[in-house]
């Protein structure tokens, strides 16, 4: 009788933590069907005009549009494959499903490998399979779900693979995620992060000086990619029209004069840079003509992306953001207090933190899809956030690791 009660209580034991595996799993290929039923395929009006058109290009003759298009040659390539295949728009988005899914599978195993625990792991991953709002957009031929999932992958490659001689192998990975969107090369910074603190804690002081020229050359490097990128695209303009949530200026939807949310109506004396200037310059000389009015449309840009809630999301939407989002949001902050995993920690809020600059130089979306990008890294931190908080109280099957090997 005492080894039958036994051998429940280990196969109990056992059950936890597949259980705990197996569950986001679940509940997000139940996400999956809800939403294809809800949606469909999805063609909105830039597949239309922008990639389909691209991919076609690339099908009949190989070329890669310059300007504005090539920074986007990431989707177009891979939406090219499937054309060239003869395949429906409906085997991409099945695609696009399925990369999620592994994007899923490496944020548990990586929460994992972060913390040590199985329970915080499955925090993480049941977050991100629950978020109708980083789902909704496998189903739309847009480049939000490959590039989320693109830069899970990449941060995988950093954090998971021990041997950096294999890391040059994701080389490819990396290229393709700088060219699915304008903003793809946040992760490149972000990776810059990783190793910039990795070494910085073990480096001596000769080292240290060598790392600090190093960030400046990078900086500079990297406003010369800024102003390439921005280069197309018309952002001064939008300052001019006062939108922080981007198509506000002629939607008849948006309350009329300024709204924190939505528009802020700009001052009679706002002066324009020259229509010539390069896109840095541009912008440079828009902050020094009109510093109180650029830093309250940044402000409110900023704070409208990282609030996430709106005034025209359902109750029920933004209630769900506020019970999901914001504890990630303050078990961040209490973990960076506590200094734990200080470079996997920095690195989340690298792509958090650049794609929220972004946003604050070019505009928030009606939809929230820039915001999709992020959630993983958010959850990830608060997940995080729980293990350096609460982790001398979490069961002892919790963790995945015996005496220091793992499992």
């Amino acid at each position: 009788m005492l080894s039958n009660r036994s051998d429940f209580w280990f196969s109990g034991q056992q059950l936890r933590p597949a259980a705990l595996t197996f569950l986001p799993f679940l509940v997000w290929g139940l996400l999956q069907v809800l939403l294809y039923i809800k949606f469909g395929v999805q063609v909105p009006r830039d597949a239309q005009a922008r990639f389909i058109p691209y991919a076609q290009e690339i099908v009949q003759h190989f070329q890669y549009e310059p300007g504005l298009n090539i920074r986007y040659a990431s989707y177009a390539t891979l939406m090219a494959a499937f054309l060239k295949a003869g395949l429906p728009f409906g085997f991409l988005i099945g695609f696009q499903v399925l990369l999620s899914g592994l994007a899923l599978y490496l944020v548990q195993r990586m929460v994992a490998a972060f913390t040590n625990s199985r329970l915080c792991a499955a925090v993480a991953a049941l977050l991100v399979a629950s978020s109708q709002d980083m789902h909704q957009w496998n189903f739309y031929m847009l480049t939000e779900s490959v590039f989320t999932s693109s830069l899970i992958f990449c941060l995988a490659t950093l954090v998971l693979i021990k041997n950096r001689v294999y890391l040059w192998f994701s080389l490819p990975l990396w290229l393709f995620t700088c060219f699915v969107r304008p903003n793809g090369f946040i992760i490149v910074a972000a990776a810059a992060v990783y190793f910039f603190t990795s070494f910085y804690m073990k480096a001596t002081a000769a080292q240290r000086r060598l790392f600090w020229i190093g960030v400046g050359a990078t900086g500079i490097v990297l406003l010369l990619v800024i102003n390439q990128l921005l280069g197309p695209f018309t952002l001064v303009e939008t300052y001019a029209r006062g939108e922080v949530i981007y198509g506000t200026y002629y939607s008849p939807l948006t309350p009329p004069g300024s709204s924190f949310f939505y528009r802020i109506t700009p001052p009679d004396t706002l002066q324009m840079p020259p229509t010539q200037a390069p896109a840095l310059q541009k912008l440079f000389l828009f902050f020094w003509h009109n510093p109180v009015y650029s830093l309250k449309l940044a402000l409110a840009k900023g704070f409208t992306f990282l609030i996430f809630a709106k005034p025209h999301f359902s109750k029920l939407h933004n209630f769900l953001i506020i019970a999901t989002v914001y504890p990630c949001y303050l078990l961040t902050v209490m973990a960076l207090r506590r200094r734990k995993n200080l470079p996997i920690t920095l690195t989340l809020l690298s792509v958090i933190g650049l794609q929220t600059v972004m946003v604050m130089f070019t505009v928030e979306d009606w939809d929230c899809r820039f915001t999709a990008p992020i959630l993983p890294f958010v959850f990830m931190l608060g997940a995080m956030g729980i293990k350096s908080i609460w982790g001398e109280k979490l069961p002892h099957w919790d963790s995945i690791t015996t005496n220091g090997n793992k499992l």
